[in-house]
């Protein structure tokens, strides 16, 4: 995925040179997790009194950072589209545990992060969800295939053994987003959800005990030459704008 706006801290903090979301617009941000001490610093100051007593859940401190980065970099958005300080941005969740925000409920938004960056996606017009991966090595990777795919999901991604890494970590991001996006993380696992690539067209089959009368529209993007990650949305006329701070 190749960003074609690039916006500097200093304008995501201060809200300068902001871009507007239009109603069929979807924006997808793209942050490094590798930041300094002052950039962390500003992140930790604008989240709010709860967000701040989490950090110390993670017992590392880069995944205290990520965490600090990723929250901090979502409430400087969110301001900068609402046009309102960062510390007046309330967030909540649903009954199923998908985040929203109160000051705008038709402002919609997902974010994801592996490894050294984090992805951000926002929509004024359709929930949308995100998921990012690093592909790496996994010792237990045939399980995990075993456990999460169906049989011609698993006949996909092994066809191709030098390929199987890449395709593993496409299929979770393609079912993660999606249960991301309908907000059903918590009822729905991954081996009740079906999905086949055709022409390199993503399409969803189904899921066990679930009916989704929506139409949802799969995006497959790549960070670099070792992320992949799958946006879940609605709306066939969406134009797709990519952001990455710098």
């Amino acid at each position: 995925m190749e960003s074609n706006i690039q916006i500097k801290s200093s304008d995501l903090f201060g809200r300068r040179n902001f871009p507007t979301i239009e109603k069929n617009e979807l924006y997808i941000w793209t942050v490094s997790l590798e930041q300094g001490e002052e950039f962390i610093e500003k992140c930790k100051s604008i989240l709010n009194e709860v967000e701040r007593s989490r950090i110390d859940w993670f017992s590392f401190p880069q995944v205290q950072n990520n965490y600090v980065i990723s929250q901090g970099v979502l409430r400087a958005i969110l301001a900068g589209y609402l046009n309102i300080e960062p510390n007046q941005i309330q967030l909540s969740k649903h009954a199923k545990g998908k985040p929203f925000v109160t000051n705008d409920t038709s402002l919609f938004f997902n974010l994801s992060n592996s490894g050294k960056k984090a992805v951000f996606s926002f929509s004024r017009n359709t929930e949308v969800g995100i998921d990012l991966e690093m592909i790496r090595t996994l010792p237990d990777l045939e399980e995990l295939i075993q456990k999460n795919f169906t049989q011609k999901e698993t006949e996909y991604i092994r066809k191709i053994e030098a390929e199987k890494l890449k395709r593993f970590f496409l299929f979770w991001t393609i079912k993660e987003s999606y249960l991301k996006a309908i907000g059903e993380g918590m009822r729905l696992t991954p081996d009740n959800l079906e999905f086949i690539i055709e022409s390199d067209d993503i399409k969803f089959l189904g899921a066990k005990g679930f009916d989704d009368p929506i139409s949802w529209i799969f995006k497959k993007f790549y960070l670099e030459d070792n992320y992949v990650g799958t946006l879940v949305y609605q709306g066939e006329s969406t134009i797709m704008r990519n952001l990455s701070v710098i």
